[in-house]
């Protein structure tokens, strides 16, 4: 499996051609890095600052994302630690699953075209070996 950090032009293409309206919820799989891997022209490349583990450095972006998330009118529906995958490629080996749930999918980019959320980025980056983020319809269903 291909590690990327953001979408590529296509997948940008399809999100622009959505409801900028609709709600959108992100569910999210991570696997982080062993130690931060902050990239020279980070804060904190080369310094003690980025001697953390990937998790702690992804928890610095969450304080940062989180907030950004929350302004917007969005929330962090759930997160928890990955236990297995039932179905599917086992590799990477996720670590954690989290979904966050948008108002609008232009609440989403307003959030991606954020300072505080680019400049916190770099800690996301730094801490995950991969991630997968798949966009679903977050108009919940249910059966009557």
């Amino acid at each position: 499996m291909k590690t990327r950090f953001d979408p590529d032009d296509s997948q940008l293409a399809t999100l622009r051609g959505l409801d900028p309206d609709a709600p959108v919820a992100a569910l999210n799989f991570f696997q982080f890095n062993d130690r931060a891997r902050y990239a020279p022209g980070d804060d904190e490349y080369g310094t003690e600052a980025a001697e953390v583990s990937g998790q702690e450095a992804f928890q610095r972006y969450a304080a940062s994302a989180g907030q950004v998330l929350a302004d917007l009118g969005g929330h962090v529906a759930f997160t928890t630690m990955v236990d297995q995958v039932m179905i599917g490629p086992s590799d990477p080996p996720w670590h954690v699953a989290a979904i966050m749930v948008f108002p609008s999918r232009r609440a989403f980019i307003e959030m991606t075209m954020n300072p505080e959320f680019q400049a916190a980025s770099r800690h996301r980056k730094a801490g995950l070996a991969n991630h997968y983020q798949v966009h679903l319809n977050g108009a919940p269903w249910v059966e009557e």
